[in-house]
Order: structure tokens, then sequence, then C-alpha cells
């Protein structure tokens, strides 16, 4: 079965993580062994296209993601799909851990959104490797929309995502790691996409937008 990471009220079951700058919901998810995890957040210091191009620029964030210890798209399906391998590492004692994944993204200029989906698949050339565990559930859904427009700067976002770990991990100790690993991420997303708006430099071509998809 695939975990949705549509968005929608979550429910019974769904609890909120208080946290300073983002709020954070979890769903257990006890017949697919996983957590899904809906984290909400804003910034006012970069534009919707500075944050979309901070993440999907591969050979940016394996500068900036210091966890990355491989990452590159495997096939390009089209303008705006393609398979992408990701190998990343985790704090001892946990084993590194490696990702094949298909990433979509889309751009849509009238509701003033830009939204990135991935979900775990198998590649005939990326097959389990012994030293990493192979994420075979990984599903993440981000939307970023902006203020006011795609360029200008202050953009909310709303990100959902779910994986499983491989492995017997207690509860808490997952909702440690989510609770602080992701929104360290956004964080350093942030920050990539500061630097970005200072250099004026967006380095992967803007998505197609869905107007445009339509002609």
């Amino acid at each position: 079965a695939v975990v949705s990471t549509q968005s929608g009220h979550y429910g019974r079951g769904t609890n909120e993580i208080s946290q300073e700058k983002y709020r954070i919901w979890k769903k257990n998810i006890p017949e697919e062994n996983v957590t899904l995890y809906k984290i909400f957040g804003s910034f006012d210091t970069v534009s919707a296209v500075e944050f979309y191009n901070a993440q999907v620029n591969d050979q940016y964030r394996s500068v900036w993601d210091k966890s990355v210890s491989s990452l590159y798209v495997v096939d390009n399906i089209t303008n705006n799909n393609e398979i992408v391998y990701w190998a990343t590492k985790f704090p001892f004692p946990l084993q590194d851990r490696d990702y094949v994944f298909e990433r979509s993204h889309l751009m849509n200029e009238k509701s003033n959104t830009i939204e990135i989906a991935s979900r775990s698949i198998t590649h005939k050339s990326k097959p389990i490797y012994p030293t990493f565990c192979r994420v075979l559930k990984y599903g993440s859904k981000l939307v970023i929309r902006a203020d006011k427009d795609l360029y200008q700067k202050g953009m909310s976002y709303c990100l959902t995502y779910y994986d499983d770990f491989g492995m017997p991990i207690p509860n808490q100790v997952k909702d440690r790691l989510a609770t602080t690993k992701i929104p360290e991420f956004l964080d350093k997303v942030h920050d990539a996409a500061v630097y970005l708006g200072s250099t004026g430099k967006l380095y992967v071509p803007y998505p197609q937008s869905s107007a445009s998809k339509r002609n």
C-alpha cells in the first residue's frame, strides 16, 4: 500500500508537537509501520523560487547539506519528473541509508505555488548496497506558497513526510529525530536560499508552469 501525502485533516490519532518556529503534526500508521509528519512554517527573507531552487539543485545541495553522501539524477523522465538516487549519513548507531525515488515538481503562477513530490521506487540501475540501509517506504510532498509573488521575498510552506527506518526503533526516538532533523534541514534550506538570493543565481531552470504544460 502507498501512504498518502495529500493535504487534508488527519482525523483521529493525530498529535501536535510544539516547536518555536514550526508547527509539526504527526500520525502513526501502524499497518504501514511508518509515522506521517506534517510541518508548517514560513520565511519572509526568501522567495518561493529561491526556496525551491535550494532543494532541487542536487549539486548545490551536496555542498550545503553535509549529511549527503551522494545525490544525483539517475534518469530524466520529463522536464518536471526524474528518478533520483540519494545516500545520506545517519548518526551512530543508526546505519547510513539510501533512497531511490521519483521526484516531480510543478510551478503554478496563478496560485503562486510550487510543489515538489517524491516517492520511493525501485530502479534496475540501483540495486540494494550492503553498506546502506535501503529505504523502501518513503514519500514527501512540499507545497511552497508565495505571499505575493513567486519571485518576491515572503513565503510559507507545508511539508508532508514519511519513511520507514528499516529497523525496529522506539517511537520516542523516531519523534526526536523527526522533530530535530526535519526543522534543522529546513533551516539549512532557508540559509541556502538566502545565499541564492544574495548572489542572484538560480542554479536550476524554473519548474514548468501548469499553464504552459497544457499548451
